[in-house]
């Protein structure tokens, strides 16, 4: 298991997207980086792994 993918900061990402989904916002790499503090890079490796982005 990576560092960067402990449960505490994917627990963290997990929940503002949540609450980005329940407040029906966009839900962006760049708005979880502002609301969280964690890394872009780490943001963008969750959004990745976990299927979230999306092309135009």
């Amino acid at each position: 298991m990576d560092i960067n993918e402990s449960n505490e900061v994917y627990g963290r990402i997990t929940r503002v997207i949540n609450e980005l989904k329940m407040s029906r916002q966009s839900v962006t790499i760049f708005k979880v980086v502002e609301l969280t503090g964690i890394d872009q890079f780490i943001v963008f490796r969750y959004f990745y792994e976990k299927g979230l982005l999306r092309g135009k």
